[in-house]
């Protein structure tokens, strides 16, 4: 009876070490397979501005720019829930912003709707795509090769602000300059993400709240209660719900 014992838990053992290797073997699967198509997406669609195949905005409007053109006929082919792409040069975040009904879906399934743990970057559900909230909350996840966003818990560090304090939101129609005024820690059910307010006094008194929880000195970026703002979300491990966040003034471009 004790042999047979002893051989049962041998063989549940040994299944759960199996069981333990797929697992390990999917998720590098899922990471490397990720990376992959996220880096070919983006030199199939992004080119720089001045050595762009497609119609410069800012040579037709006159008006300023971001420094890439992205395809979107070609991305919207692939996928009509891509709403925008952002950019930020000089780091990984180089990525399409996609939007589903729900908060869920793109947490494990790419850009063209594969299955994949690597997930989206993806804009929240109740946000316009055009940036015209208050506060546009966008969520990526914190990837231990450094894809998606984790670059974001960079921004703790001062001189990574100051060597990346600009990135850009592209749309069909716009471009957006987002310039980072605030990066910290926080829980994910904290008043970082408020979308709405109900006043520019409330508006004002989150403001100062987020000020006050920053990593960085970006004093010398104008904010006032008319300004829109862009949150970017993604996991941190400091403690239990943690999310790091990384907050930009959203400035239209054309």
């Amino acid at each position: 009876m004790k042999k047979k014992i002893l051989r049962g838990i041998a063989v549940l053992c040994s299944l759960a070490c199996v069981f333990s290797i797929i697992q390990t073997a999917r998720t590098i699967y899922d990471y490397n397979h990720g990376k992959t198509e996220y880096t070919e997406l983006a030199d199939l669609l992004v080119k720089p501005r001045d050595n762009s195949v497609y119609v410069s905005r800012k040579e037709a409007s006159g008006t300023d720019a971001a420094p890439v053109d992205v395809n979107f006929d070609l991305l919207r082919q692939m996928n009509a829930s891509a709403v925008g792409w952002l950019y930020c040069e000089g780091t990984p975040i180089n990525y399409p912003v996609v939007q589903s009904s729900d908060n869920a879906y793109y947490l494990n399934h790419l850009y063209d709707n594969q299955s994949n743990s690597s997930g989206a970057i993806f804009m929240d559900a109740m946000n316009d795509p055009e940036l015209t909230d208050i506060n546009t909350v966008i969520y990526g996840h914190n990837m231990k090769n450094g894809t998606m966003f984790a670059s974001l818990q960079n921004y703790d560090k001062q001189r990574y602000y100051e060597q990346h304090p600009t990135m850009y939101y592209i749309t069909a129609d716009h471009d957006y300059r987002i310039d980072v005024f605030a990066a910290y820690e926080t829980t994910g059910n904290s008043e970082a993400f408020t979308m709405f307010f109900d006043s520019p006094k409330t508006y004002d008194g989150y403001l100062h709240w987020v000020w006050d929880h920053s990593k960085i000195d970006t004093s010398g970026l104008p904010m006032t209660t008319d300004d829109n703002i862009v949150t970017l979300s993604t996991c941190s491990y400091g403690y239990n719900n943690a999310r790091y966040v990384v907050q930009g003034k959203v400035t239209r471009l054309n």
